[in-house]
């Protein structure tokens, strides 16, 4: 298995862009050396294995460094991924941001304090959400009825992906996969975290916080 991203790559495939857009031409390796204040042979190696994780080509008879499609999207800012969110039994909510994901707040129409969680399990496949998609949550404590929200079950300090209806005191999460049962509970205990307002597919790249 390639070495995943680490920070200084991350950093190596900013700069390519960032000279790449200032010169109008793709850097060799000894300018993006000389710009990141590193030595050419630990460029060298990190390119090897930036090319070899599909981020970097080379063309031309000079060697100019050329990003792919995937790298552009990483080279650009990110926004935290709060761990996984359960789609099928409810699962442990993890509050600590473990992944980094491209920017894509012009597409997505993201507004500050919005985040991503990576769904798990299948119980939202009617809607097109499946096991491994990310999905973008919009921060608050009220949803409508039968919209798609991140719930909290308190007393158990487990979250969950569902729809989300009240019945006088109770409030009914219900899935959209017909293998799942409604789940009912006492209104006291359901926290509403957020709001689903995207789906980002599965191939969004993951990105490791890993030092270099």
């Amino acid at each position: 298995m390639p070495p995943r991203l680490t920070p200084l790559r991350i950093r190596l495939l900013q700069t390519i862009a960032r000279l790449t857009q200032e010169r109008g031409v793709p850097p060799s390796a000894e300018d993006l050396a000389q710009a990141c204040g590193l030595g050419a042979s630990t460029v060298s190696f990190h390119l090897k294995a930036l090319t070899g994780l599909g981020y970097v080509t080379k063309f031309g008879r000079f060697g100019g460094l050329q990003l792919t499609d995937q790298a552009r999207m990483v080279a650009g800012s990110g926004i935290p991924i709060y761990g996984e969110i359960a789609a099928g039994p409810p699962g442990f909510a993890d509050q600590r941001p473990d992944e980094i994901v491209p920017s894509v707040d012009e597409l997505l129409g993201i507004r500050p304090g919005d985040f991503f969680l990576r769904v798990r399990g299948d119980s939202m496949i009617g809607i097109g959400v499946m096991d491994g998609d990310l999905i973008l949550a919009r921060p608050t404590s009220e949803v409508l009825d039968g919209e798609v929200a991140v719930v909290l079950v308190q007393d158990q300090g487990v979250a969950t992906l569902k729809r989300l209806y009240r019945f006088g005191d109770e409030v009914t999460l219900i899935s959209e996969n017909p293998t799942y049962a409604r789940m009912t509970y006492p209104a006291e205990q359901i926290q509403v975290q957020g709001r689903m307002v995207a789906r980002l597919g599965i191939a969004a790249p993951r990105v490791s916080k890993a030092r270099d």
